[in-house]
């Protein structure tokens, strides 16, 4: 990251307790610790009120600062001002595991994160202000809309970038086949950057980004100081156990034979797949990522405005499963979905899943787009608020007023009257 962009502040917060799964850690009363990066763009230092936040989340297994060529060139073609970007790194991931390697387990769930979220923003409030604005990519998509849905009003609106959100497998191996079997040491760092900046899979990216996570994915592994740095062996700061945990959940018992009639079998599997309906056709394959199906469900409810950047050539949202989030806010509680314009979608072109590491000039300008907008409706809402009255309370709202005491007599389903004239927003 050009430093001439951001003054750039480190933290970390405690992360919410207890984990989803029991054996998220190795012990309940585990303390986990989220580290975050605080980024302020040097060109407003003294932000205006609606100047905008940034909460992100990061796809699984690529460290937070891979995002730092995102946020430089959204900095630099943002017409629109940015207060802070603040992203944490998972707290199994990175430098949150280097902060929680003792307690950690081996059964992650994704919308722990979501909790430790909203922890950390409450937690650095005097820090934040809003407008809120939440960014995911991949796994980290998913969990900033699942943190919309745990508190519809906190982020104003969504950028989702390749989300994880469907309810079928994609195509190709196992999600978790590549990490299961990908190296985790090499003799030195040298190695290490050689072999990783040959695979294809990293060649796409954007030459910032690829340089950024040769310097965060990797760690010295041994002890001697003294020694060369470029001769001591380095090794994945993000075991690859905790990376393929994170792609898919397996349960590796075997169906009973009697499923119809015991209540007790049922039960115990709801202890093992609590997520699902007991021997539903999500819980009788070996792998899953119940994460994923549940909030697929949930988003016709989704309150914020969203932006979808999908890449071109994602093998993750193909056209079927594009179609399956265009139910976005259509909902009870919804934004309206795309009728209402409370969704849009774009193309990012020549690009796959990983669209925001390939182009992230690309994807700013995207960004640029839909805040400007976000932020004109953010400044329109808050005048709205200022100024309506509720004609439901007196005296600096501290008293019920009259037109409630009268109004309360009536019966509870009275329906509302018809207005003269439309209000407009």
């Amino acid at each position: 990251m050009s430093e001439s962009n951001f003054i750039t502040t480190e933290h970390s917060s405690p992360c919410s307790y207890i984990r989803q799964f029991p054996h998220g850690t190795k012990n309940d009363n585990a303390v986990l610790q989220l580290a975050i990066k605080e980024y302020r763009p040097r060109n407003n230092l003294e932000p205006a009120d609606d100047s905008v936040t940034i909460i992100a989340a990061h796809a699984n297994g690529f460290p937070k600062e891979c995002y730092e060529p995102l946020w430089d060139d959204l900095v630099n073609s943002a017409t629109g001002k940015i207060r802070a970007i603040w992203i944490a790194d998972v707290a199994h991931q990175g430098a949150s595991y280097n902060l929680n390697a003792e307690d950690l387990g081996d059964d992650p769930n994704w919308l722990d994160h979501s909790r430790d979220l909203f922890l950390m923003i409450n937690h650095f409030r005097d820090r934040m202000k809003p407008p809120f604005v939440g960014f995911g990519h991949s796994m980290g998509a998913l969990q900033i809309i699942h943190l919309a849905l745990m508190h519809p009003r906190l982020l104003h609106s969504l950028i989702i970038v390749e989300p994880v959100l469907q309810d079928v497998s994609p195509p190709g191996p196992n999600a978790a086949m590549f990490s299961s079997f990908r190296r985790e040491m090499w003799d030195s760092r040298g190695v290490a950057e050689k072999q990783i900046s040959k695979n294809a899979f990293f060649q796409a990216m954007d030459s910032r980004v690829l340089r950024n996570y040769l310097d965060f994915a990797l760690k010295d592994a041994g002890n001697d100081v003294d020694q060369d740095s470029e001769r001591r062996k380095v090794r994945l700061v993000t075991p690859k156990a905790q990376e393929a945990w994170s792609y898919v959940r397996p349960n590796f018992q075997p169906i009973p034979d009697d499923i119809s009639t015991s209540a007790e079998v049922r039960n115990k599997e709801r202890l093992l797949n609590p997520e699902y309906t007991p021997f539903s056709r999500y819980s009788t394959v070996i792998w899953t990522r119940p994460e994923g199906v549940l909030t697929l469900q949930s988003l016709p409810n989704l309150r914020p405005r969203t932006l979808f950047l999908y890449g071109d050539f994602s093998h993750i949202n193909f056209d079927e499963i594009r179609d399956k989030h265009m139910v976005t806010g259509t909902g009870q509680g919804g934004n309206g979905g795309k009728a209402d314009g409370g969704v849009e979608e774009e193309i990012v072109e020549d690009t796959g899943h990983l669209c925001c590491f390939e182009k992230p000039n690309i994807v700013a300008e995207a960004i640029s787009k839909w805040l400007i907008k976000e932020v004109g409706r953010w400044e329109r809402e808050k005048e709205f608020w200022v100024t309506f009255d509720t004609e439901k309370s007196k005296n600096n709202r501290k008293e019920l007023s009259d037109k409630w005491l009268a109004q309360v007599k009536a019966d509870a389903n009275t329906r509302r009257p018809v207005a003269i004239a439309n209000s407009k927003l």
